[in-house]
């Protein structure tokens, strides 16, 4: 017959029933006479169960949060039931044999710009529409070999448009190339001349390189106040041709520094194909590995959907939690898309829905003596403890857990990084606590306090990280330790996420969520301005941040990997996306469209 209710359930059923019980529940065809008396004992028990869980999910107490009318997810059961895209007619062995053939005759195409330096500029664009279409994985040593040369190597020093293209590359690549090479673009005043306005390519290039600038770059901060009047300016003229239009406004709604990469590879692919430059090999190689990658991410998406209805059960955890699994898969596959590390994806794709629960715990769930006591129990990672509480508390401790005692059992992660991680969750768990003392005793700290004292932490940015480089690195416990540090870099990417939250959700948050004070508060009480002034200040700190990080990318003296920075600013490109202008993870129709094209539309090919 088996169990009829869920397995959790179940199992913690059986463990109080006696042993004569569970030999008729399992093999209930040998005594039908008993097995109707049998099913309204596993009835009335979990009627029982659902007594006492009362005020603890599902129904509301008195103590708890008014209930709030969470946003649905279209996505949360559609890939349970999975049916191939009719996207090809070819079968999948010929279409991975035409993609392996393309990647040789692109990589010779690659080794002919290495050995011939005549060729660089064109080597320079292949190599920027590769990495845009997310094939540069597929070429990691070639590129590389290629940076060095670029490195190396004076391009078209008086042409703007190439410069800036170079420039971007070799920082793109962690080389800290002099900003200083823009000096010949200025006029006596400092300012860039006027001659330029009028250069479409000059600047759309100048632009996107002005993103990649550090704290102390003062001429690239006037390189992307320039550049964006110009081109805006440009857009409204109705003078630009179709294909230099659809790139400029694509540049503007967001820098190419700042995309997400899986989700550029999609949108890139008409942009390079309509563009004159194009190479048709390039293209169809990014169709057919766009359509290959899309059929693993269509089979793992189906894979944590059931998890998420099976092991966690969703229908127990009531109004109270956000319901997004897909999300937090497409979360994921943002940080890292690459076939190598569909592992580590899927970890983290868990960890994060499990982490959303964590959040509303305190955001929206717990009251104030629940939260003292489920922050006890995680600081202790007491899991006993958490159940005193109420079952969701040890409900959510055992599975994260779990989860992490697998990613050590079946793929190898380390137990350092595990550990790493776990303390960060303490920290982040210690700050909710903060910004709820916070909220109770109606304080309301500067911007400085606030993210210094927790809100920085609680964005759950840092073990988020932690995860992200067990996934590549899973032996490496230097990088753990490194990590575990607080270095600037993690400090200036969770401060950024934090007033990229605050900025796109502070409405949500003060309206319907937590009621805790955000930094655009905090402004407004410290500065006497406007929630839209202090907006616009939150703004302006977050592109200082930004700064921040990439002072931090091309240090000289790297003291990790420099392939492991590469997952901060993805998970970072993930924040800029998601809350670009609204909360698009708690008013999750804004992220449909993203997932629709990266899991769900076909690219023909």
């Amino acid at each position: 017959m088996g169990c009829p209710i869920k397995p959790f359930t179940c199992r913690a059923f059986m463990r109080n029933l006696p042993p004569t019980a569970i030999y008729l529940f399992q093999e209930p065809d040998r005594h039908p006479n008993l097995g109707n008396w049998f099913m309204q004992t596993v009835e009335q028990k979990k009627q029982q169960n659902n007594q006492r869980r009362k005020g603890v999910m599902g129904d509301q107490d008195p103590k708890r949060p008014s209930i709030r009318t969470l946003e649905e997810s279209k996505w949360t059961e559609y890939f349970m039931q999975l049916s191939p895209l009719p996207c090809s007619s070819q079968p999948d062995h010929r279409i991975m044999d035409r993609r392996d053939e393309l990647v040789w005759k692109v990589r010779c195409m690659i080794q002919g710009f290495i050995r011939n330096t005549e060729d660089l500029l064109l080597g320079m664009k292949t190599i920027d529409a590769l990495q845009r279409l997310g094939l540069g994985y597929h070429f990691e040593e070639d590129i590389s070999k290629f940076m060095h040369i670029l490195s190396r190597t004076s391009v078209g020093a008086d042409d703007l448009s190439t410069l800036a293209l170079q420039f971007r590359l070799l920082r793109q690549h962690h080389y800290d190339v002099a900003s200083e090479i823009f000096n010949n673009f200025m006029d006596e005043n400092g300012d860039f001349k006027d001659a330029l306005r009028s250069n479409v390519d000059g600047l759309l290039s100048l632009y996107e390189a002005a993103h990649l600038g550090k704290s102390d770059e003062d001429l690239l901060r006037k390189a992307t106040i320039f550049t964006k009047d110009c081109l805006s300016s440009l857009v409204n003229g109705g003078q630009l041709p179709k294909p230099v239009l659809q790139e400029v406004l694509h540049a503007l709604d967001l820098p190419t520094q700042r995309r997400i990469k899986r989700l550029e590879a999609k949108l890139y692919i008409s942009i390079y194909e309509d563009g004159d430059e194009s190479n048709r090999d390039i293209v169809e190689l990014a169709k057919l590995n766009f359509h290959i990658l899309q059929q693993m991410h269509r089979d793992e998406v189906r894979t944590i959907s059931l998890w998420w209805y099976k092991d966690l059960n969703p229908s127990s955890l009531g109004p109270y939690m956000r319901k997004r699994p897909v999300e937090c898969y497409y979360w994921a596959l943002g940080i890292f898309y690459e076939p190598q590390y569909a592992k580590a994806r899927m970890v983290l794709a868990k960890l994060l829905t499990l982490l959303t629960m964590f959040d509303d715990i305190f955001d929206s769930y717990g009251t104030m003596e629940e939260v003292h006591l489920f922050n006890q129990a995680v600081q202790s990672w007491n899991e006993e403890a958490a159940k005193q509480i109420g079952d969701c508390y040890w409900y959510l401790i055992f599975h994260i857990s779990k989860t992490l005692e697998e990613f050590v059992s079946k793929d190898g992660a380390s137990p350092v990084a595990i550990d790493c991680f776990k303390e960060t969750l303490k920290e982040g768990s210690k700050a909710m606590v903060q910004e709820l003392v916070w909220r109770e005793e109606g304080q309301v700290p500067t911007v400085h306090e606030y993210l210094k004292q927790a809100a920085a932490v609680s964005i759950l940015y840092w073990p988020i990280a932690i995860i992200s480089f067990a996934g590549m690195f899973p032996s490496d416990d230097e990088i753990f330790t490194w990590a575990r540090s607080y270095p600037k870099i993690i400090e200036s990417s969770t401060t950024l996420c934090r007033l990229m939250d605050d900025v796109a959700g502070h409405e949500n948050e003060k309206e319907e969520r937590s009621k805790c004070v955000t930094a655009v508060e905090c402004y407004v009480r410290e500065h006497g301005a406007t929630v839209q002034e202090a907006k616009q200040a939150m703004i302006c700190l977050v592109e200082e941040h930004w700064r921040c990080i990439n002072q931090e990318l091309f240090k000289r003296d790297q003291a990790v990997p420099v392939a492991l920075l590469d997952p901060m600013l993805d998970l970072v490109r993930v924040m800029e996306e998601v809350y670009k202008g609204v909360d698009m993870y708690t008013k999750c129709s804004g992220v449909a469209d993203p997932i629709h094209k990266l899991l769900n539309e076909c690219v023909e090919h």
